[in-house]
């Protein structure tokens, strides 16, 4: 049924007409919007309809966020969660407790995530090795990753299936960490990581099926109705037939009721044209659209993999991880444009962001500029050059401002005096950078009310919440934009959604205070969404 919507305080996020008092819904879109009395007029006219009075509510158009792992935050209920433990012991403890009575099925694993060395008190801060994780079973295999996603660590059972042992590990090109007489440690990173992940997943339609469900639900309860997210290269035998004939299960049975961008993690040339091929083309429909293709171009700062162009301030002995020379990556970026495909690369330290720019660079010149909204995900370490050429190429930036709670006490030990120019989002805004929001959950949970308040205060959640980089802070208007139309603008969609604007798909939530009259901080963090809707159908309600 139709609906009418009054007596809101509505921030529309539309420049044309930036604040209402209410709108009109027909078929799951914005059909009128304005003035109680211009759209109860308009109402009139339009046949039965439900009237909803929103009570002088705040309503926003429905989050969007623009990087995350979807089926991570879906089968987190799989993982013996790891996230807040504070020693080794403690990471023993935990898995022991969680797998205590459990019998094992042969080819079953443990699998634990969230641990980070950098949160241990007390005792040593290193990462969890294969003897650690030997005290939880020598006999069932482990897999524990950390909460980044860029390390792992493997009990020895593990590392005995994988086949990972003195002889083999050096074929892994540092990838597998040895001890000083060559013996693998359990520590294994990046790309190895991903592989022995894959090989490791239990998962199957129908669990995937439940499991998404249930995420749904999650989600909408935060206020978000659409993500992009990064999925198919996490499959069984990466089988990204598997994902998508899932996703269009749930669609046509109408189960699916949020939108996902699948941000196509492809790994060559040859693959990015065969997916092309096989009919997986850029677009889709209003609940499942394949937005980019995505590429890794180092690891993570916390994991000390985050590439970067001097060796790490607290560790000498590395510069991090690059994936791609400019040349390789100036090969993937054509054959993704060749395929109709815009480009979304991975790039944390300065290494990775100035090689990524330089390749996206090099394809225009070599290739034409097709008008690609290619992109770069984190955007943390940074100086003023990267920054201005993000201005002068148009590249996207996906950013994180969660991050900035944890990064905050590691960054100026991991890199210096380059933190000075670095999770500069405000620059790049101010710069007409269009830079949307997102978490890249489950390395940080996806609520969006942390994310904005770091964003808005760049303080931390937590201790004395310290300041970092404060003149980096963004508005909240710049952080609702962040999070509505400019990820619907990152995936391809501002024409159909992320304002409240006649046309486009009713998604919206209402919120229990005005974030854009916060007068403490705390204003910002207490705020909750107490109702989700979809193309105008209530789907959660506080």
């Amino acid at each position: 049924m139709n609906s009418l919507f009054y007596n809101g305080n509505i921030y529309t996020m539309d420049e044309a007409g930036p604040h209402a008092e209410a709108f009109f819904v027909k078929d799951g879109s914005f059909a009128c919007v304005g003035t109680n009395e211009a759209v109860m007029s308009f109402a009139e006219g339009s046949g039965d309809f439900k009237k909803t009075d929103l009570g002088g509510q705040c309503v926003i158009p429905a989050f969007n966020d623009s990087h995350m792992h979807f089926i991570d935050l879906a089968r987190k209920s799989m993982c013996v969660d790891l996230n807040g433990t504070k020693s080794l012991d403690e990471i023993v403890s935990r898995m022991k407790s969680a797998i205590s009575g459990r019998k094992f099925q042969k080819g079953e694993w443990i699998e634990a995530n969230g641990w980070n060395q950098d949160y241990f008190t007390g005792g040593e801060k290193r990462f969890l090795n294969r003897y650690d994780l030997d005290k939880v079973s020598e006999d069932v295999p482990i897999i524990a990753v950390r909460v980044c996603v860029h390390i792992a660590a493997l009990n020895s059972c593990a590392l005995s299936i994988l086949g990972i042992d003195k002889d083999t590990a050096p074929s892994y090109a540092g990838l597998a960490e040895t001890d000083a007489d060559g013996e693998p440690t359990g520590i294994i990173k990046e790309t190895l990581t991903d592989e022995v992940r894959v090989k490791t997943s239990q998962l199957s339609a129908p669990l995937m099926r439940k499991l998404l469900e249930n995420t749904q639900q999650e989600v909408f309860g935060l206020g978000i109705t659409s993500v992009q997210s990064d999925d198919i290269g996490f499959m069984p035998d990466q089988d990204h037939h598997l994902w998508f004939n899932v996703l269009e299960d749930l669609r046509s049975s109408g189960i699916l009721k949020m939108h996902i961008g699948e941000q196509c993690m492809l790994t060559s040339p040859d693959t990015i044209r065969s997916f092309a091929e096989e009919g997986y083309t850029y677009g889709g429909n209003a609940n499942v659209r394949r937005t980019s293709v995505k590429i890794y171009n180092d690891g993570s700062l916390g994991a000390r993999t985050a590439s970067l162009r001097k060796p790490y301030n607290d560790d000498p002995t590395t510069r991090g991880v690059l994936y791609h020379t400019t040349d390789e990556l100036c090969r993937l970026i054509t054959a993704a444009h060749d395929s109709g495909y815009p480009v979304a690369i991975h790039a944390i330290g300065d290494n990775a962001v100035e090689t990524a720019l330089d390749a996206i660079e090099k394809e225009r010149k070599l290739n034409g500029s097709r008008g690609f909204r290619d992109g770069i995900i984190h955007v943390q370490i940074t100086d003023r050059a990267m920054l201005e050429r993000f201005s002068r190429l148009g590249i996207m930036a996906f950013v994180q401002p969660i991050f900035i709670d944890y990064d905050m006490h590691i960054a100026e030990d991991r890199v210096g005096s380059e933190v000075e120019t670095s999770y500069a989002w405000k620059t790049l805004i101010d710069s007409g950078v269009h830079v949307s929001f997102g978490t890249d959950c489950p390395v940080e949970y996806c609520d969006p009310i942390p994310n904005i308040f770091t964003a808005v205060t760049r303080r931390g959640l937590t201790g004395d919440r310290q300041y970092f980089i404060k003149e980096e802070a963004v508005t909240m208007e710049e952080a609702i934009r962040a999070y509505t139309i400019e990820g619907a603008y990152a995936s391809g969609e501002e024409d159909i959604k992320g304002t409240i604007t006649a046309g486009k798909i009713a998604d919206f939530v209402t919120l229990s205070s005005d974030l854009f009259k916060w007068t403490d901080e705390d204003d910002i963090l207490q705020t909750k969404v107490t109702a989700t809707y979809v193309g105008g159908s209530c789907e959660y309600r506080r």
